[in-house]
């Protein structure tokens, strides 16, 4: 089961299983948006479900934050595009908050 832990200090979602870092998502935040800027898998095995469930919780945080989301980060664009889960998360930003952004890097 995994554990997202909110590391402000250090400004990233730190995703655990049990007794174990395996995933992190690089954050800058401001009054106005949060950005998503780097993802990285800690664990290499099972990386892309680690960053999957990592963004799905990220992504989750931020919402309940009702603020802005802008993300940056390739590896997360990813899987925006390609987990239908996930794109309908991004959705959900309420409208009164502003709307969200989406930055793909080509």
């Amino acid at each position: 089961m995994y554990t997202l832990l909110n590391n402000s200090e250090a400004s990233k979602f730190d995703l655990y299983l049990p007794g174990q870092l395996v995933a992190s998502l690089h954050y800058t935040i401001t009054a106005d948006e949060i950005m998503f800027v780097y993802c990285e898998a800690i664990e290499p095995l099972d990386s892309d479900r680690h960053c999957r469930e990592l963004l799905r919780l990220a992504l989750e945080d931020s919402l309940n934050r009702r603020i802005p989301i802008t993300v940056s980060c390739p590896i997360a664009r990813k899987h925006i595009d390609s987990d239908p889960v996930i794109g309908a998360q991004m959705q959900t930003l309420p409208k009164n908050v502003g709307h969200k952004h989406e930055n793909s890097v080509e």
